[in-house]
């Protein structure tokens, strides 16, 4: 079974407002260049769970193309929608429920080898699609992760447990700095509109948005 990576945003959002948060994924997915019309109707009849029985998400279990710019395209191996939940008593205030959505990619299409830095022009695609994600969904940003780093950002952020650095690509708000200070070595990072971009350098061959200014 292929390894797996995943592009991944949150958003905070209730049974309301569930909807439109998965019509403004898909609207993102289009500016990113899906066409699939399949990949929309599939969010547009994701339900907000009403009992425990139900589930709380769904997953799209096919190929899913993304082509930033005409010049550049990636096939997903899939794409993960998560709702997270707050459990305990019901209370005045209920905390905020959060929707994570996944874009599912096979590392052996990234990389040589398991160990390899990520392939030339992986970084430049990888970067235009966190970016338009993080613009989107500005209120955690948009993370690149490997199969054992999945949600461990979110939960240093949300949870206050565990490493926020566990990415291999990430573009965060500025307004998430604090959970950031302390930059581990290895890690370069750089200055965009209204956030940073961060990766580790021993992951890359160029760093993504140093690779993205340039043409495929």
């Amino acid at each position: 079974m292929p390894n797996h990576a995943q592009v991944q945003t949150y958003v905070t959002c209730s049974q309301a407002t569930f909807p439109s948060v998965l019509q403004r994924y898909w609207e993102a997915l289009s500016r990113l260049g899906c066409a699939d019309l399949q990949v929309r109707d599939w969010l547009t009849h994701i339900s907000w769970p009403v009992s425990e029985d139900d589930a709380y998400g769904d997953i799209y279990a096919f190929p899913v193309t993304i082509a930033p710019t005409p010049a550049e395209e990636i096939t997903c191996a899939g794409i993960e929608v998560s709702l997270y939940i707050e459990p305990g008593v019901p209370t005045i205030e209920e905390p905020p429920s959060w929707v994570g959505f996944n874009l599912l990619l096979d590392v052996n299409r990234l990389k040589a080898h398991i160990t390899a830095v990520y392939k030339p022009g992986s970084g430049r695609i990888l970067w235009h699609i966190l970016s338009e994600l993080a613009s989107t969904f500005p209120e955690l940003g948009a993370y690149f992760t490997d199969e054992w780093q999945e949600n461990l950002a979110w939960r240093a952020i949300v949870e206050n447990t565990g490493d926020p650095w566990a990415f291999d690509l990430a573009i965060f708000p500025r307004k998430l700095a604090k959970h950031f200070e302390m930059v581990p070595a290895g890690f370069q990072g750089t200055v965009i509109d209204g956030g940073f971009g961060f990766a580790p350098a021993n992951r890359w061959s160029i760093l993504p948005w140093v690779e993205a200014e340039t043409s495929p």
